[in-house]
């Protein structure tokens, strides 16, 4: 065998690329950790914020998914071509496209669907790093999430990210302030004009009854509200009390955007502040006034715990865990509603009486729920709205 002699300027080379490649792949990491993700303060003041509240940055398990986790592939050539990527990001941030939290929350839309469609065309190849359909046990998994995945994997088409949206950060908010293209401002003496016909059943205020016949509307999402308007007068959701008022003569589309921009602006307190009688400009007149449009849930009896328990693992995905919803989704709040009228839904849905998230599927989850396990789910919502 004949040994090629090693010359001086190979052997350079040979350490020369040793050296550039363990440096360029310490770069490389470098910049593949949370800590660096948030070092600008861009980020740290705007999606950091919102990881911390999400369950991949604390959870039961310890486990946490980092920045790197999810938006940065494992695999080196994928991590490369998304590290060559992000060479956009700092140009932006060098020159500043996305300074200050207002100007992160106009481009928030436009930035989080490309994130979405990069996860799209991956198959969420991040996401499937940690959750693998092939080691979920489905029958240990809430009816709700039992049946989406299994209409997944039926299905063959779907990925995670179809579904999960805003796991770690605030879903764009969704405006219904336009008609036809165009901004129209709120006209608050005219939206208080069409009240007066809401209020004979919602409240002047909005604020519903605590029997359930009639929900409380003051403070809900205004593309919900809009929603459920245009439902209503579609017939797609049938309510007979609703259809006197809700049809294009009574309510013109104009008007429904109207109404659901001034109802979702009233803001009812949860408590009555305490005062000193003997604090000047105290006024007796105004006390009352202020304690009528306290609106708090009163507590129902029931298991707190197993309430919370069980909504945690059936509801808390879509309507949030502080209860308060997902308006970006159209996802109402269920935390501040009267208790009554929620029962009256669930039993609806129950019945199929209503749709649930518009499947006629779910009525056979809903039929599953027992009684007192309904009892236990509006004892932990009755408190929700009491911090």
């Amino acid at each position: 065998m004949k040994l090629v002699p090693v010359t001086i300027s190979s052997l350079v080379i040979f350490i020369a690329g040793i050296v550039f490649w363990g440096g360029f792949n310490t770069a490389m990491e470098s910049t593949n950790t949370l800590e660096f993700c948030i070092s600008c303060h861009e980020m740290e003041s705007t999606v950091y914020q919102e990881y911390k509240h999400s369950v991949h940055y604390k959870n039961s398990s310890g486990v946490q998914a980092a920045c790197p986790d999810c938006h940065v592939p494992k695999e080196w050539f994928p991590k490369v071509v998304r590290k060559i990527q992000a060479s956009v990001e700092v140009y932006h941030w060098l020159v500043g496209s996305i300074d200050t939290a207002e100007e992160f929350e106009a481009k928030r839309g436009k930035l989080a669907e490309k994130v979405w469609q990069t996860m799209k065309s991956t198959d969420s190849r991040e996401c499937r790093n940690c959750h693998d359909f092939n080691n979920m046990a489905l029958a240990q998994q809430g009816l709700f999430a039992q049946k989406k995945h299994q209409g997944a994997l039926a299905s063959g088409e779907m990925t995670c990210i179809d579904c999960h949206k805003g796991i770690s950060h605030q879903l764009p908010r969704k405006d219904v302030s336009t008609v036809e293209g165009e901004k129209t401002e709120l006209d608050v003496s005219y939206a208080e004009e069409i009240n007066e016909t809401c209020a004979a059943c919602h409240g002047e205020y909005g604020e519903g009854k605590p029997d359930g016949e009639y929900p409380r509307l003051a403070g809900l999402p205004k593309a919900y509200i809009a929603k459920q308007l245009g439902d209503f007068k579609s017939r797609e959701r049938l309510n007979i009390p609703m259809i006197p008022y809700a049809n294009e003569r009574e309510l013109p589309g104009n008007d429904v955007f109207t109404i659901a921009a001034y109802l979702e602006s009233i803001k009812l307190p949860n408590k009555l502040e305490p005062v000193e009688v003997v604090d000047k400009g105290f006024s007796a007149l105004g006390r009352l006034q202020d304690s009528q449009l306290v609106v708090n849930i009163a507590r129902m009896d029931g298991n707190i715990e197993a309430g919370k328990r069980f909504y945690e693992r059936e509801c808390a995905g879509c309507h949030a865990k502080d209860g308060y919803g997902k308006p970006e989704k159209l996802i109402p709040p269920l935390a501040g509603q009267h208790s009554e009228y929620l029962r009256r839904q669930i039993t609806r849905f129950q019945k199929a009486e209503r749709l649930h998230d518009s499947d006629p599927e779910d009525q056979k989850i809903f039929e599953k729920i027992s009684d007192a396990e309904i009892q236990d789910i509006l004892s932990h919502l009755s408190v929700l709205d009491d911090g």
